[in-house]
């Protein structure tokens, strides 16, 4: 049985993990996926919320994964309702929603740029571990369930 924590030290847990959440959609926003990468553990595990089934096992192989990315592709991220369970010093738990649209902007173009959609809504569920001192996820699964194409088109 692992020590009693204190509500502060939940609170420190719970807000770490929370912003490891947000970090990583950013960085993913960013365009840098290896950064994305190093937010999980040495063993940590990844379902993409295009391909919930497809678990990817391990830092580097997650890293080479993010990396195969278009680098044209511009994505925006929205990670919201976190919650987080503490379960020890080492471990807690979260889910957060993610609405996530993309575009791939011509080259010689400029912000604000386009996009024709689709925005979609989905979740991840989170495992996070401490190693090394530093929170980092051991179980990220995203899934999609919604899926918004924009306004029907005109009946002729």
């Amino acid at each position: 049985m692992t020590d009693q924590l204190s509500p502060a030290e939940r609170l420190e847990i719970e807000k770490a993990c929370e912003r490891l959440v947000y970090e990583y959609s950013r960085a993913l926003d960013l365009g840098d996926m290896s950064a994305a990468a190093d937010y999980f553990a040495e063993n940590g595990s990844m379902a993409r919320p295009m391909a919930p089934d497809q678990v990817i096992q391990g830092r580097e192989t997650i890293r080479a994964s993010l990396l195969t990315r278009p680098k044209t592709l511009l994505t925006k991220h929205l990670a919201t309702n976190v919650m987080v369970d503490v379960e020890s010093r080492d471990l807690a738990r979260g889910i957060s929603y993610l609405t996530m649209i993309s575009t791939t902007p011509p080259a010689d173009s400029k912000a604000p740029f386009l996009s024709q959609g689709p925005v979609y809504f989905g979740e991840f569920r989170d495992r996070f571990i401490r190693e090394n001192g530093v929170w980092r996820f051991l179980e990220r699964r995203g899934s999609i369930q919604m899926k918004f194409a924009g306004a029907a088109p005109p009946s002729p």
